[in-house]
Formats: structure tokens, C-alpha cells, sequence
């Protein structure tokens, strides 16, 4: 044979599920929590009767308007931390420590408020005028959706640009 036909290696067969791309189910939820988060905190500016409209605690706004304040930033905190560990588990940011711990937690969160919908049914049956947060629970039963699938894909590809060994 001659040199110029020397034959290259066959390429590696491409694998089903690239590494490179990401989990979109996983970075739409985070990103929702991130907004979630901004939403939250700022509650702080809002009017008692906006308050009362989405159901916080708007006596507190009144009365207690600092502990009211420092509520709002812990909610919008805890949220923020499910955004970043949604977008760890997308692998738009890097590897968060007990990734798929945090984000099976925060799924079943999103799950359990989603699920309020179902008592809530009755009441807003009955006073129609809570109607909203009918659409609270379904926007919550939605995003614990997507963390479910998300989290299925997870566990079933890994997290994107992860080395095979470090999926388990």
C-alpha cells in the first residue's frame, strides 16, 4: 500500500443524545424560577390590595412592612436557588453540588402546589371570583411538570457536557 493511501481511523459512531445540547425542559424551568424570583422580590414595592390580590400577606405589608420586606427577599431566594439548580441540571452553568437531590425536591415542590388545584376546584366553584389562583396551582402543576421531564432526561442522558463516568 502506499503512503498516500494511508487509511484514517474510522470515526467514533456519533452518540443518540450529544452532549452539547442542552436540557431545554430543565433551563425553561429555571429561567421561569428565575422570573419567579424577580416577581417576588418585587412584592416589596406593591400596595397592600396588590398583595391581597395574589394572595399574600398584606396585614403584614401594613403592620410589619421590614419582616414583610425580608419574606419577600426569602421567598424570591429560595426560588432563585431553584432557577440555578435548574439551569446546573440544563448544563448552562456549572455542576451544582446534589444536583439531581435539589432538583427531584424542587420538582416535588412544584408538584405539591400544582396539586392544591384539586381542593381549590370546590371553592372556586362556589366563589368565582378566586378564580386566579385556580391559575396559580395549574402555572405550578405546569412547571413541576417540565422539572419532572427534565429530571427524567437527567437521569436517562446525564447532564450535558458531563463525561460518561460522571452521570451516576
Amino acid at each position: 500500500m502506499s503512503s498516500s493511501a494511508v487509511m484514517a481511523p474510522a470515526p467514533a459512531p456519533a452518540s443518540p443524545h450529544p452532549t452539547s445540547l442542552h436540557n431545554y425542559l430543565l433551563l425553561a424551568g429555571g429561567y421561569f424560577s428565575l422570573a419567579f424570583a424577580a416577581f417576588q422580590v418585587s412584592a416589596i414595592g406593591w400596595s397592600p390590595s396588590a398583595v391581597r390580590y395574589f394572595g399574600g400577606p398584606a396585614d403584614l405589608r401594613i403592620e410589619r412592612p421590614i419582616l414583610y420586606a425580608l419574606l419577600c427577599l426569602a421567598v424570591g431566594a429560595i426560588v432563585a436557588v431553584f432557577g440555578v439548580y435548574a439551569l446546573s441540571g440544563a448544563g448552562k452553568i456549572r455542576r451544582m453540588p446534589l444536583l439531581r437531590t435539589v432538583l427531584i425536591s424542587v420538582t416535588a415542590i412544584y408538584l405539591l402546589r400544582g396539586l392544591l388545584f384539586i381542593p381549590q376546584l370546590p371553592v372556586v366553584l362556589k366563589h368565582p371570583g378566586l378564580v386566579r389562583f385556580l391559575a396559580f396551582s395549574a402555572i405550578s402543576l405546569c412547571l413541576g411538570m417540565v422539572h419532572l421531564a427534565g429530571v427524567v432526561q437527567l437521569y436517562r442522558h446525564g447532564r450535558p457536557g458531563d463525561a460518561p463516568s460522571s452521570r451516576t
